[in-house]
């Protein structure tokens, strides 16, 4: 076989047997760190039990994973891990009739395709904010992603609110703001604009490191100081986040541990062992650095 150069023709083994050796993937982006690490822990625990992983990148847009779902599917997968649980009625119908184990990781929906890995992006927006209240903060911004299409961030956007109402502060909606896309420049356009509206503001919430990391650059553009007069908070832990200046105060995912579990449940589910629970709450940690204040 070496000699020659044979490769086995794995699909049509795999029709044989009605199902291949692949485990299909669905992520918003590729190239986002967040999302690497929860696909490089699916791959290491699906590569010991001999599976690998075919990967797809919806660019966040719903009815994009609906078009990749119909073409994974025809690829015979053993199982398939989608990023979010954010699908067309179609996708879910797809989903559905597919009748292999499906795993939605990184948010914990109350009516799961199948299984389900992640974290309460609700209760860890709360925390986040919430720790920013009791540094005395209280004129707090928002930035977010596309709520409509973002089944994550719009968790966060209600812990955000859920915090300043238990200490009495009415939401106010101009004090949030939408970025475009998850890079520097788009986190820039959205934090600009909140400081343009709002200077009075004291804190800040970003949902992604990314966008935190641009609201330092522009606090020191504008001469803010941070944290003494604007707190910022980020969410994810990306490894940059300990080496900004001022080391940034966010919201650690285990995200290798939420690919590396639904693995797990791909795989205890083609081995037909019994599954625990359909949702697996990893947890989160709110990690606190200098870009915010001590609680007082």
């Amino acid at each position: 076989m070496a000699e020659v150069g044979y490769v086995p023709n794995l699909v049509a083994g795999g029709l044989a047997a009605t199902r291949t050796r692949i485990v299909a993937a669905i992520v918003p982006y590729i190239q986002h760190g967040v999302f690497a690490d929860a696909v490089q822990g699916l791959t290491d625990g699906l590569r010991q039990a001999g599976y690998c992983v075919l990967l797809g990148s919806s660019g966040g847009v719903a009815k994009e994973e609906e078009t990749i779902i119909r073409t994974l599917l025809g690829h015979r997968p053993a199982g398939l891990v989608i990023q979010g649980a954010n699908h067309t009625d179609a996708t879910r119908a797809l989903l559905v009739k597919a009748n292999i184990p499906i795993v939605e990781m990184g948010t914990l929906t109350d009516t799961p395709v199948d299984m389900c890995v992640g974290y309460s992006n609700r209760e860890a927006a709360c925390g986040a904010v919430g720790h920013m209240i009791a540094t005395g903060c209280r004129r707090i911004g928002l930035v977010v992603a596309p709520i409509a299409s973002n089944d994550r961030h719009s968790q966060r956007l209600m812990g955000y609110v859920d915090a300043l109402e238990r200490v009495g502060i009415t939401h106010d909606s101009s004090l949030v703001a939408t970025a475009r896309g998850f890079n520097f420049n788009d986190g820039c356009t959205a934090v600009a604009s909140l400081l343009d509206r709002h200077p009075d503001l004291d804190g800040l919430f970003c949902a992604s490191d990314i966008w935190a990391m641009s609201a330092l650059a522009e606090c020191r553009k504008r001469g803010i100081q941070v944290p003494a007069e604007l707190s910022v908070c980020g969410f994810n832990d990306q490894e940059f986040s300990s080496e900004l200046s001022p080391p940034l105060t966010t919201v650690r995912v285990p995200r290798l541990e939420i690919g590396a579990h639904a693995a797990e449940l791909i795989i205890a589910r083609l081995s037909n062992q019994p599954i625990a629970a359909r949702k697996t709450d990893v947890g989160f940690e709110l990690v606190l650095r200098e870009s915010t204040l001590p609680a007082s």
